[in-house]
């Protein structure tokens, strides 16, 4: 079995690196051809062109790899069956499950690469592809730009709503602030009105304000200050629009806004679908591969290049279209945040079971 494994294993790499750099190829290239006569009317340079591909290089490999998996393992099951192989290891009396076991330990190790990549590099590429095509390249600025929001209305907690004019420093000082305090029954009880709110030593503090508290008998009280704290628990980015795109969000990010959300008594599908799609959609890598054994088993002879690539494409599309839908009932709150997300991994499961069953039976 070790001779055997390290075989299939030989094959198996060699053509899923080809699929891979191939299918990351025609990506690029039709990319390329929608993006390079955009980029030069803006008389982009060679090097903002390049590291907007190299970013963008690193979001296909993402998208691919599922993909290439899938045609790889087609393809090596094709060779096997059409040399004849998978017949002589079935004469040898060696379980076709045993034989496949390097298909199954591939699908696993792109798996858990695709769950690292998507917990902080993914989204990091996203915000800066967006960033060099928006800003560099379409705005024609150059240096770090923040892009930050005016007249910000938000709930914090229970008890408080916060109304911001302005924010400035990158989310760092918001100007014009009024932050309204309220009991258990809604009712107004005490109101801060502020000229900054400002960001300083991991903690946000009112400047230049008043606080009026507002009696049972109607009755005002009025009290100016320089410096008042406030335990306000949002973080500087939370006020910028660059960061809180959602693609841009890292995974232990998108936690933090869920908790922010609930503890807001504010809705969190969004971000919670989000999430549980952040750890399924690397899984389809695994799962795209087992699907693919007992149909590469059965067809093998017949699935040359062009009928591999033709399946692995529909197949790739109709997982695509069943986890966009997931997703889409999740957002609107029809399924629950982990079945829409989990949604077209269960399908493909349920449908590998079956071909595997149909499979021992002939």
């Amino acid at each position: 079995m070790r001779i055997l494994t390290r075989y299939i294993s030989g094959e198996l790499v060699k053509i899923f690196l080809l699929c891979l750099v191939s299918l990351e190829a025609i990506y690029g290239v039709i990319d390329s051809v929608e993006k390079i006569k955009d980029f030069l009317s803006h008389h982009a340079s060679i090097g903002l062109i390049g590291e907007y591909f190299f970013y963008r290089g690193i979001e296909v490999s993402f998208r691919v790899l599922p993909m290439a998996g899938l045609l790889a393992t087609l393809l090596t099951l094709g060779i096997l069956s059409k040399n004849h192989e998978l017949t002589a290891i079935r004469a040898a009396g060696i379980s076709l499950v045993k034989a496949t076991k390097p298909f199954l330990a591939l699908g696993l190790i792109i798996s858990f690469l695709e769950m690292g990549l998507n917990y902080r590099i993914i989204p990091h590429a996203y915000q800066m592809t967006d960033y060099i095509k928006d800003i560099r390249i379409d705005a024609g600025r150059s240096g770090r730009v923040s892009f930050e929001l005016d007249n910000v209305w938000f709930r914090h907690g229970i008890h408080e709503i916060y109304g911001v004019r302005l924010v400035k420093d990158g989310g760092k000082t918001l100007s014009h602030v009024v932050m309204y305090h309220l009991d258990d029954r809604f009712h107004l009880k005490w109101q801060i009105r502020s000229r900054l709110l400002q960001f300083q030593e991991s903690r946000w503090q009112f400047n230049d304000g008043q606080k009026i508290v507002f009696g049972r008998d109607g009755a005002l009280q009025i009290r100016r200050f320089v410096h008042w704290p406030s335990d306000l628990k949002r973080n500087p980015v939370d006020f910028t629009f660059e960061q809180t795109r959602i693609t841009h969000l890292s995974y232990p990010e998108v936690k933090r806004y869920i908790t922010l959300l609930r503890n807001s008594h504010l809705p969190s599908e969004k971000f919670e679908v989000t999430a549980n799609a952040m750890v399924a959609f690397p899984m389809a890598s695994f799962l795209m591969i087992l699907m693919a054994i007992p149909f590469g088993i059965r067809e093998g002879r017949q699935v040359g290049i062009a009928k591999g690539f033709g399946i692995s494409l529909m197949l790739s599309m109709a997982y695509w279209t069943i986890y966009s839908l997931g997703l889409a009932l999740g957002e609107a709150g029809v399924l629950s945040p982990w079945i829409s997300a989990w949604f077209a991994n269960l399908i493909v499961f349920s449908v590998s079971m079956a071909l595997f069953l149909l499979l021992n039976r002939s």
